[in-house]
């Protein structure tokens, strides 16, 4: 059994595929971007990374709409959705160039931060082996 089958390693390898696979769908778009009628693709988000950490969340929650909320926690227990600002043009096209751009800039983030936790994680699991 690899250390990549489950658990946080796993999770983070998991995290990582997406995150490439979302940049290649970004640079895809932006490829396309002079394609008369097509579409920006866009993948749905990772679903077991937002699963765990619904799941595993040990902050504090409002039970009460009378509570006050911390500035902090604003709109934390809000299920939210990321609005489109997609165009079409006149040519059908639907790739907004400076949006794939901010996606892209915000994926590859995501992709280091994640990168790093591996890292860190896989220095914590030699340290307990002991090499």
């Amino acid at each position: 059994m690899s250390m990549t089958d489950g658990g946080v390693m796993g999770l983070l390898s998991g995290r990582m595929s997406y995150l490439g696979q979302k940049l290649a769908v970004h640079a895809q778009n932006v490829a396309n971007a002079d394609t008369p009628d097509y579409k920006a693709k866009d993948l749905k988000p990772f679903a077991p990374f937002s699963q765990v950490l619904k799941e595993t969340s040990s902050g504090m929650k409002v039970t009460d709409s009378k509570h006050i909320v911390p500035a902090s926690m604003a709109g934390a227990n809000a299920d939210t959705k990321r609005a489109r600002s997609y165009e079409t043009v006149p040519s059908g096209n639907s790739v907004d160039l400076e949006q794939q751009m901010i996606e892209v800039s915000s994926t590859t983030l995501d992709y280091q931060a994640t990168v790093s936790v591996y890292h860190k994680f896989s220095s914590f699991i030699k340290v307990a082996i002991g090499k």
